[in-house]
């Protein structure tokens, strides 16, 4: 199996009034695990289903190796989609389930089971052939679908949400074979999810979604260190954000002067003195100073401490509004009473023009 690139060329979809997705450039490259992710409503679906040929975009074009898509149907392309509702047959044996759009395309019975066979094997089934999807776990009925889609040796896998339906360790095994069934097959894989855990843990790019725009498409580690939005910066992960207005900047640097006083943070959007801003710094840059104090630092109110296993969130009220600090879990807090003070340095904290973040 060898995948192709994905190229989306000004697309627009509308149903009747509503736009649901807005003018799109994209290109996603052959072999690449690509995520779309999103709040539910943004267009992430649409664009998966324009490119599946189940809709036809309203404007512009879509291309799957040197080919317009325009006028070809799902039969006609060369994808496969695996929909969150799995959709395996019942009465069917596993291989059988897997086998079953070769059958549709005239394959021989021999050749088709020795397909099945192989991959579901390839998805770590070995020994599963011969029972029916109502024998299997959750993450193996997962792994049938991912058999059958192959099974037409698609250029491009389109996965719609496929996890939702699974516990949280399950989810987080299937990310791992679902990376790594990709790696195997060469396959370009679409994956749509709005789980930014998920987008993160396996895709090679992302593309994050709101309201019918693409606002970033930018390599994981881009996406969460440098985002270039507020809402990219809320969504993808845990934010802290200050507000208030430049007092000093250049090329590099900007100090916001904000309820909690002057901050310094990166001046990514070239902002001058006397424009309104918003400060972002990931909780997990931010520390309780104790000792070597850090470029901002400020009181805050404690108010609770959030145990997740290896780590502790520790919650502080703020005159700018709530703030966290998340820190490895070494035992050693208690309650912290009630005043103390945290901080943060300007090369983690981004400076942005205000604009809209994620209330979810």
């Amino acid at each position: 199996m060898r995948g192709k690139d994905v190229r989306l060329e000004d697309v627009v979809m509308r149903f009747g009034d509503f736009t649901a997705v807005q003018k799109t450039s994209l290109k996603i490259n052959a072999g690449e695990f690509f995520s779309v992710l999103g709040p539910s409503g943004c267009g992430k679906t649409t664009i998966l289903r324009m490119v599946s040929g189940f809709i036809e975009p309203t404007e512009g074009s879509v291309f799957i190796g040197e080919d317009n898509m325009r006028g070809l149907g799902p039969a006609r392309r060369p994808t496969a989609l695996i929909f969150q509702n799995l959709a395996l047959f019942p009465l069917m044996s596993n291989w059988e389930n897997v086998a079953f759009g070769l059958e549709a395309r005239g394959i021989d019975k021999k050749t088709r089971r020795n397909r099945a066979f192989e991959l579901l094997a390839l998805v770590g089934l070995q020994g599963h052939e011969e029972k029916t999807p109502a024998e299997l776990s959750g993450g193996q009925k997962q792994r049938v679908a991912i058999a059958r889609a192959l099974a037409v040796e698609p250029a491009v896998l389109l996965l719609d949400e496929p996890l939702s339906a699974l516990d949280l360790k399950l989810r987080q095994y299937m990310r791992a074979e679902l990376k790594e069934i990709q790696r195997k097959t060469g396959v370009t894989f679409i994956f749509i999810t709005h789980d930014q855990g998920e987008a993160l843990t396996m895709s090679d790019r992302i593309a994050v979604m709101k309201a019918g725009v693409v606002e970033q498409v930018d390599t994981v580690d881009n996406i969460y260190a440098n985002p270039k939005t507020p809402f990219v910066a809320t969504f993808v992960g845990e934010n802290n954000v200050l507000q208030g207005k430049v007092t000093q900047a250049d090329k590099e640097y900007a100090v916001v002067e904000t309820p909690q006083g002057p901050l310094r943070g990166l001046n990514q959007d070239g902002l001058s003195a006397g424009e309104t801003a918003m400060l972002f710094v990931r909780p997990e840059r931010t520390v309780l100073v104790n000792g070597v104090i850090p470029d901002n630092s400020f009181e805050a109110h404690f108010e609770r401490r959030d145990l997740e296993g290896a780590y502790v969130n520790l919650f502080f009220k703020t005159d700018a509004g709530p703030f966290i600090v998340h820190e490895a879990n070494r035992g050693r807090h208690g309650d912290l009473g009630g005043a103390a003070k945290v901080g943060f340095n300007a090369g983690d904290a981004i400076v942005m023009r205000p604009g809209e973040v994620d209330n979810e």
